[in-house]
């Protein structure tokens, strides 16, 4: 997928890319995450919003 597809991308398109990217942030560690930190601005509600639903699925609370 390339980033200008994300925009128009469906969930069953989005979901794998996500995976891996937060998978290889997780390999990265911090220094990965400082870089990510550095493009949020703090009114972002689409990242808060993300976030938190990422929060959930690490947390086994959100399943199908």
């Amino acid at each position: 997928m390339m980033i200008p597809d994300l925009s128009t991308a469906e969930p069953k398109e989005l979901a794998p890319v996500l995976l891996a990217a937060i998978q290889r942030l997780g390999q990265l560690g911090r220094t990965a995450a400082v870089e990510v930190a550095a493009l949020v601005d703090d009114q972002d509600a689409d990242f808060e919003e993300a976030a938190s639903w990422i929060a959930d699925i690490a947390a086994g609370e959100l399943r199908d």
